[in-house]
């Protein structure tokens, strides 16, 4: 039956909010200095949330995810952390995206990456219309002249 309530749509186990893990909440950190080291985002989170995890990327620089116990150690640490400036730059905080949303919670880069997805999706669905728009684009135009 566990997995008919993992099919089923509003299935209390995939409740709506914050993404979380087996062991917690995903905060993701966005704008972050590449130079702050892993255990000076940790100890910045500690003051006000419990921490179970922190991933920080190295390639490409710029972002992490903190993982924390409750929803109530998510929201302190996002209302507390968001717009404070750690190494020499001004972070960003908020509830990870969930994976479904494609594109993780990248808060800076959010409308670079949608952009590109979407670019993308758009060629793919258009590959033979968009050669037959160019050929009568030139047959037209040999009309015209």
């Amino acid at each position: 039956s566990s997995s008919a309530c993992a099919a089923a749509i509003g299935c209390h186990k995939t409740r709506p909010g914050p993404p979380r893990t087996m062991s917690g909440v995903k905060v993701y950190v966005g704008n972050l200095d590449p130079d702050v080291p892993k255990e000076e985002l940790e100890e910045e989170f500690t003051k006000y949330a419990r921490v179970v995890t922190t991933w920080v990327a190295r390639q490409p620089p710029g972002f992490a995810f903190v993982t924390v116990e409750t929803d109530r150690d998510a929201e302190e640490a996002i209302a507390k952390l968001d717009g404070k400036r750690i190494g020499h730059q001004e972070i960003r905080v908020q509830l990870a995206k969930s994976k479904g949303g494609g594109g993780g919670g990248r808060g800076g880069s959010r409308g670079r990456g949608g952009g590109r997805r979407g670019r993308d999706s758009r060629s793919r669905s258009r590959g033979r219309k968009d050669s037959r728009r160019r050929d009568s684009r030139r047959r037209s135009s040999r009309r015209r002249r």
